[in-house]
């Protein structure tokens, strides 16, 4: 996630001050960075996994940074590369359960660690256990001399990824510290500023070397993480390799540091997508034919958000603005995802689009009767779409959003703006096998709706393409049943979307549970 033209930095270790950088953006320091850089993803050995030989190299585009650029052409479902987390962890949010530090496993109740660290941990994973992982951490955090090591501390879990930079080799910091890393904002208080604020430990000098190091790896963390999971069970049980074992299961989600997925610059038309396995390692995909000397793209924002929404987001989030096709395109190739409906009551079939879409504060003008909106306006009636949206349907069940999308929102907004877009999504994912037909059919509707988004938007074979080839077959198996007429689950276009959406989410570990089924049944998968 590097934009920067250039991006100076240096090893360091723990308790010391950084070495003299090195310029690496130099052809001998991209050089270095990636001898580095692959020498991690081969350890462990019996963790490797690779293409034979590698299609993408690391290079310095002009306006980008650092990025990643195929070395031949490369076919689509083609795997690019896999990766694995140099630093993982929770995330700097709320958590609805309590989970262990160590390995996340579900805690009936909140057991602390006995090494005083201030944070939940397993039996398993306590630092007076045998070969406790969670052993060396909790010594480092020890050594910062915590206070009140009695009680809970849910700043030193939010923390904790950070923290776990100090576990790092003297190379894995080199390759962590040339990462892009941008300072916060200054509104923003970090998780470092809020231990630090707070008075948390007593032994954490807030102009010491260790802090200063801290604040680097949390401005890494911020520009490059990505959002994973890991699926765990209860105190009683584990996931087996087949992800169930009959015990409750729940989904912890953390954040990664994947370099070398980091390294992929953005485009609102990316050619790649990515999964994680068991394993959290991401593994990368063409979603599309890739040319030789194309670079490799990924979307640091959402797919189906509007062109205003993604360039504040991307702007504030990652310091840059984006200029790709989709982004200069007003009508974002005629989906108008972005678009409002005129204001004027007497002009019925207009769509009030941004005149300049890569200026956040552009004039607004009907296509249509050529009315125009200050920018302020416009924003101001997202806004309360959004907040309709949220606070009327979104988190309401399959038949109040069918109700509300027909009888309510649509007299406001567009069919294919965002926010009936995420409505849509978030009906095909409540609307069950087991309901009505009626509501059978408005789901049908809405995957095959959005699927025409996608295919307009030239997505290609990305992640949610899967889930909604997934969700359209077993919903038109559910509606055969419901017709008594299986023909319509085995004919060749539905059975077309089965194998779409296995060779998409085949390889994640958040699949649907019945997709492999589904697919040895229909000679999908042997």
């Amino acid at each position: 996630m590097e934009k920067d033209e250039s991006d100076d930095g240096g090893s360091r270790v723990a308790g010391g001050e950084p070495p003299a950088t090195s310029n690496s953006s130099s052809p001998e320091g991209i050089a270095t960075f990636k001898r580095e850089l692959l020498e991690f993803l081969a350890e462990p050995p019996e963790a490797e996994e690779s293409v034979t030989v590698a299609p993408w190299d690391i290079r310095l585009f002009e306006g980008y940074g650092r990025g990643l650029v195929a070395t031949r052409d490369i076919a689509v479902h083609e795997l690019v590369f896999v990766d694995r987390p140099m630093l993982l962890g929770p995330r700097v949010n709320n958590y609805d359960v309590i989970f262990c530090a160590s390995c996340c496993r579900i805690l009936k109740r909140l057991q602390l660690c006995s090494g005083g660290c201030r944070l939940p941990i397993c039996g398993r994973c306590d630092f007076a256990a045998p070969a406790s992982p969670h052993a060396t951490e909790c010594r480092l955090i020890q050594s910062w001399q915590p206070k009140d090591a009695g009680r809970y501390a849910k700043n030193i879990l939010y923390a904790l990824t950070s923290i776990r930079g100090f576990l790092l080799s003297e190379r894995d910091r080199r390759i962590v510290l040339q990462m892009e890393g941008h300072a916060p904002r200054k509104e923003m208080l970090t998780e470092i500023e809020g231990l630090l604020k707070d008075g948390y430990f007593g032994n954490l000098p807030a102009d010491g070397p260790d802090v200063r190091y801290l604040r680097q790896v949390v401005n890494v963390l911020n520009t490059n993480a990505f959002e994973t999971s890991r699926v765990v069970t209860g105190d009683d049980g584990d996931v087996g390799d087949d992800g169930s074992n009959g015990a409750a299961e729940h989904e912890i989600v953390l954040r990664g540091l994947y370099v070398l997925g980091a390294m992929m610059n953005h485009c609102c038309q990316p050619n790649v997508r990515y999964v994680f396995d068991r394993q959290l390692r991401m593994r990368v995909y063409a979603s599309r034919p890739i040319r030789r000397g194309e670079q490799i793209l990924n979307n640091y924002s959402k797919l189906l958000w509007g062109t205003q929404h993604r360039i504040i987001h991307l702007c504030f989030s990652k310091n840059f603005v984006c200029g790709c096709q989709r982004c200069k395109d007003p009508t974002e190739f005629g989906t108008y995802l972005g678009a409002l409906k005129c204001v004027r009551e007497s002009c019925t079939e207009g769509r009030m689009l941004p005149v300049n879409p890569l200026k956040i504060l552009s004039v607004w003008q009907c296509d249509q009767c050529n009315l125009k909106l200050s920018n302020v306006k416009a924003t101001k009636i997202q806004e309360i779409a959004g907040r309709m949206v949220l606070n009327n349907a979104l988190k309401r069940d399959g038949p109040h959003i069918i109700g509300y999308l027909n009888d309510h929102i649509l007299k406001f907004l567009l069919p294919t703006n965002q926010f009936i877009v995420e409505l849509k999504l978030q009906a095909i994912k409540k609307i069950q096998p087991s309901r009505p037909l009626v509501e059978l059919r408005e789901k049908e509707r809405y995957c095959l709706e959005i699927l025409d988004l996608l295919d307009r938007l030239k997505y290609g074979e990305c992640f949610i393409k899967g889930i909604l080839c997934y969700e359209l077959f077993v919903t038109c198996a559910a509606i055969a049943r419901a017709l008594n007429d299986r023909s319509i689950t085995m004919d060749e276009p539905s059975l077309e979307r089965l194998r779409t959406a296995w060779q998409i989410l085949g390889p994640s570990s958040n699949r649907p549970r019945d997709l492999q089924q589904l697919a040895v049944t229909h000679g999908i998968e042997e």
